[in-house]
């Protein structure tokens, strides 16, 4: 990733895939007003934050599976396999506590969600409990998971971008631009920019794993001739 070659590649490939980013938050930006204003809608924050309850089954599995895989699965993982060995494997057993977990709850929790107009895990727990104490201590362990989570995202950013344009490991221009970024999205189109965001970048590593095995193979045989 750090030839000459390949940054004459990204140079022109990134600036393209930014825009298109940009572009799906102006699109989003419109689909969050548009679904406010409508006779019947949303209101303006579950519009933002839940997209209007709205999403297809497509969209939500691609940003459901983007929230599970993601920097730390590419970057951090492999890493610690490395460094580690086997200890690695607990990630196996893991995500299938995880991924059945959900299977369980979820749906019971969407349709309790629908039917009592919850907006986020909170508003569950304190429905069902009655505790505000409750409440506030569920909030505080979401975000400790949720800010350990995002720390392990900005690394695998910076290590990313760092070695792919050859910079200093610890230089944080680049994380730094591209958090500004992620964020403005996230503040124009809400949960919806996200979703669709993800689905996209989804989409684009699916079709980058197959040009990859084809690019290998091509280049093997180049090779061998």
């Amino acid at each position: 990733m750090v030839s000459k070659e390949n940054r004459i590649g990204l140079y022109v490939i990134l600036p393209l895939y930014f825009c298109m980013m940009i572009a799906i938050g102006g699109y989003a930006y419109r689909r969050m007003r548009r679904n406010a204003a409508a006779p019947g809608g949303s209101d303006e924050i579950t519009s933002h934050f839940l997209a209007g309850r709205s999403l297809n089954t497509f969209v939500t599995a691609a940003t459901l599976f983007a929230s599970l895989f993601s920097g730390y699965t590419v970057v951090g993982v492999p890493n610690e396999a490395y460094a580690t060995g086997w200890v690695a494997l607990k990630w196996v057993s893991s995500i299938f506590a995880i991924t059945f977990g959900y299977m369980a709850v979820g749906p019971r929790m969407r349709k309790a969600s629908l039917v009592r107009n919850h907006q986020s895990p909170c508003d569950l727990v304190t429905d069902r409990y009655r505790s505000q104490i409750l409440r506030y201590t569920t909030f505080c362990l979401q975000l400790l998971s949720s800010w350990l989570y995002l720390c392990a995202q900005l690394v695998a950013i910076k290590d990313t971008f760092n070695s792919m344009f050859g910079l200093d490991p610890s230089d944080p221009t680049a994380t730094v631009l591209i958090a500004v970024l992620i964020l403005l999205l996230e503040w124009v189109g809400g949960l919806t920019c996200v979703a669709y965001t993800d689905s996209t970048q989804g989409c684009l590593m699916i079709i980058g794993f197959f040009l990859l095995a084809f690019t290998l193979t091509s280049m093997r045989s180049w090779n061998d001739l």
